[in-house]
């Protein structure tokens, strides 16, 4: 009896898992697939990161620069403190007996120019965004800063209501005048303000709201220049958002508010209403 060879045949799909080029290419198809997973992943995450960083920023520059808007609010209103104290200075020296004598129209301008008070406002909407938006606290990242920024925003607040409160009492003690003038000294309307107590203490006032105005400024500045290097922010990062060229103080010595003292004017220094003065001088004197 014959014996018969058989031989088996290997597929040709069996022979690539045998030879071990199958695995060859699986192996380069698994890298591939990982690298390219994560390439998208790491690609995601650094445009993320990247994102935070700038979102971070942003926010920082939106509060920096309220704050340093208030602090420009507060520098204008200290210099039209200080053209009314020269007013006020002055007006308080007129002899109180003589008022009447004074035209009302020579009177007119100084009275307007040293009645009329400024509202002390800032825009509170980057306040609110982020004292109200726990994905802001979260993204800064910055305790520092974040305390420090909330300690401006608080005193912030604070000045305006201590500003406002005393114009709406100044505004209050002149109503009264303007409206119940039979209740009042004096013929003419000048007369009857510049004789009511109320009013005179706030004509006194004005010269110590300079330098409180001045001190209050400059102490804001200086809270936000750190609130700069918390978050490592530059003056021309904030000056480019701001578009503006504001002053921030660059002194590291807190501010005292002793330093802003200043002594009155008097009659003699005045320059704003040079013309008024001097006229209404003359009708005093010839008057003796």
């Amino acid at each position: 009896m014959k014996r018969m060879n058989v031989r088996l045949r290997i597929p040709k799909s069996l022979r690539k898992w045998a030879d071990g080029s199958l695995w060859r290419e699986l192996l380069l198809t698994i890298i591939a697939t990982t690298i390219s997973i994560v390439l998208t992943f790491g690609t995601v995450a650094w445009m993320e990161h990247r994102q935070r960083i700038n979102d971070r920023k942003m926010s920082a520059l939106m509060v920096i620069s309220n704050i340093d808007k208030f602090t420009n609010e507060l520098d204008r209103q200290a210099v039209l403190m200080s053209h009314r104290d020269s007013i006020a200075t002055w007006m308080l020296s007129l002899p109180l007996d003589s008022l009447d004598m004074i035209p009302a129209e020579d009177m007119m301008g100084p009275v307007n120019e040293v009645l009329g008070f400024d509202i002390l406002a800032h825009d509170k909407t980057a306040e609110s965004i982020f004292s109200n938006s726990i994905e802001t606290w979260k993204n800064m990242g910055n305790f520092q800063f974040l305390d420090k920024v909330g300690e401006c925003f608080s005193e912030m607040n604070a000045d305006e209501e201590y500003c406002n409160n005393w114009v709406k009492d100044f505004e209050q003690a002149v109503s009264e005048v303007i409206e119940h003038p039979e209740d009042h000294r004096g013929e003419r309307t000048h007369t009857k303000l510049l004789s009511n107590e109320v009013i005179r203490q706030k004509l006194e006032n004005i010269h110590p709201r300079q330098y409180w105005l001045e001190y209050a400024r400059d102490h804001l500045r200086y809270m936000n220049e750190l609130n700069m290097k918390y978050i490592g922010i530059t003056k021309a990062d904030v000056e480019a958002f701001t578009n503006s060229n504001t002053k921030i103080v660059t002194d590291d010595n807190e501010p005292a508010v002793s330093d802003y003292r200043k002594p009155l004017l008097t009659p003699d220094s005045l320059y704003t209403i040079k013309a008024d003065a001097d006229r209404i001088r003359a009708i005093l004197m010839n008057a003796k």
